[in-house]
């Protein structure tokens, strides 16, 4: 009777030290090697928190416009491009795909650094929505320079950037246009939730 209770006692001191030994050994230094980087100076987890708390610059008095309106069409073959390609490297190779080199690729380079989901891809062109707040990160990453800061209160502008006067099929080639940023306001609070909910205290 006596040595099962013994062997009973080893076994849960030996399942005590195993589980003690995978969460106070082995799991911590698990993890700790895969927060390993090229920089062994700052620790992975200090630069993933540094970026998520970097504040957003903000430019109330300017919103970003695309010079290229959504409404276009052309007269010529258009080329399709893939999806999961970018604006930058689908320009270093062919160009924009139309007969206008001023023309939006619409792959979304820029929709994918707004920090305000404030872009969207209508008919392969950029559309800013009053969801900006001017922070210019589209700006810098459209390969074509075709996003611009301009004051939020500016009521008509020309929605071109051919700057060259090339000539293109382009239906809205230097057309001007009354300003509207478009609207997403179903989209407001589902954005302001989802900020709440994300925050990091």
């Amino acid at each position: 009777m006596v040595v099962p209770i013994i062997l009973l006692c080893l076994i849960l001191i030996i399942c005590s030290l195993l589980i003690c030994f995978l969460y106070y050994v082995l799991f911590p230094s698990v993890q700790s090697q895969m927060e390993i980087k090229d920089d062994p100076i700052i620790a992975f987890k200090e630069i993933h928190y540094n970026k998520e708390k970097k504040e957003i610059e903000k430019n109330p008095d300017l919103k970003a416009f695309v010079l290229c309106s959504c409404n276009k069409k052309f007269d010529c073959d258009t080329i399709k491009f893939n999806k999961e390609s970018t604006c930058f490297l689908i320009n270093s190779q062919v160009g924009t795909g139309t007969d206008c080199k001023f023309s939006c690729i619409g792959l979304g380079d820029c929709k994918k650094v707004c920090p305000q989901e404030a872009i969207s891809i209508t008919n392969k062109t950029a559309v800013i929505s009053d969801l900006c707040i001017g922070c210019g990160k589209c700006v810098d990453v459209c390969p074509l320079g075709l996003i611009k800061l301009i004051p939020k209160d500016t009521k008509q502008i020309k929605v071109c950037s051919n700057c060259e006067n090339d000539i293109t099929t382009c239906s809205d080639f230097n057309k001007e246009e009354n300003i509207s940023w478009k609207s997403k306001k179903d989209f407001k609070i589902w954005h302001y939730c989802y900020r709440i909910l994300t925050r990091k205290k």
